[in-house]
C-alpha cells in the first residue's frame, strides 16, 4: 500500500478571477501573494517529512506552490495529474519556457503539448474535457502508480482532479492522505 499526500496548489490568479476566459490575464496563471503565504503555511505541516518521491503537474501555479512547500526538492513532473481542462487557466507552457521560470526541474519528458494530451493546436485553444477525460487520466495515473515502486509520495496538483481522488473539492494548500 502506499501513503499518498494530496496537495491542492495555493491560491492563484484564477482562482480569485472573475472572467477566466480572459486571455490577458489567465493563460496559466501565477499564485498570488495570498498564496504564496498558504504554500509557507503548508511548508509548515511538512518540514520534518520526507518523501520516497515528489510528482508535481506542470503548470506554474503547482510548480510555485512544490517550491514553496519542499523548497529542496526536485519532483518528477506528470502531466496526468494537471487540472480538467476547461478554460483558459489550463492552458500550459511549452516545457522550453518552464525550463527558462524552473530551472532546477527537469522537463525533458514533458511532451510539447502536454496540455492537450500531446495534440498539436494553437497554443491558446481551449479544449475543454468532459469528466469522463478526467476519470480517464486518472485510470492512467493509478496505472502509473502501479509500477512505481514509492511507498511514500506526496504529489501537489489541482482541485478538480483530486476531487476525483477525494470526492471533494479540497481548499487551496489543502492536503489529504490517500491510501492507495
Amino acid at each position: 500500500m502506499k501513503k499518498i499526500y494530496l496537495i491542492r496548489h495555493a491560491e492563484s490568479e484564477a482562482n480569485i478571477a472573475t472572467d477566466l476566459d480572459n486571455p490577458t490575464y489567465y493563460y496559466d496563471p501565477k499564485i498570488t501573494n495570498n498564496g504564496i503565504k498558504q504554500a509557507l503555511k503548508t511548508r509548515e505541516i511538512f518540514k520534518n517529512m520526507t518523501f520516497d518521491e515528489y510528482i508535481c503537474s506542470p503548470l506554474t501555479r503547482t510548480l510555485q506552490t512544490f517550491e514553496i512547500i519542499f523548497p529542496e526538492k526536485i519532483p518528477l513532473i506528470q502531466p496526468l495529474i494537471r487540472e480538467h481542462s476547461y478554460n483558459s487557466s489550463e492552458i500550459g507552457k511549452q516545457p522550453n519556457i518552464l525550463k527558462k521560470e524552473f530551472p532546477l526541474f527537469d522537463f525533458s519528458k514533458l511532451n510539447k503539448y502536454w496540455w492537450n494530451n500531446d495534440k498539436p493546436i494553437n497554443e491558446k485553444i481551449i479544449i475543454k474535457e468532459n469528466m469522463n477525460d478526467i476519470k480517464i487520466r486518472l485510470g492512467k495515473f493509478k496505472s502509473w502508480l502501479d509500477t512505481d515502486n514509492s511507498s511514500t509520495i506526496a504529489i501537489v496538483s489541482h482541485g478538480t482532479f483530486l476531487s476525483q481522488i477525494t470526492g471533494y473539492l479540497m481548499e487551496n494548500c489543502e492536503h489529504y492522505i490517500w491510501e492507495y
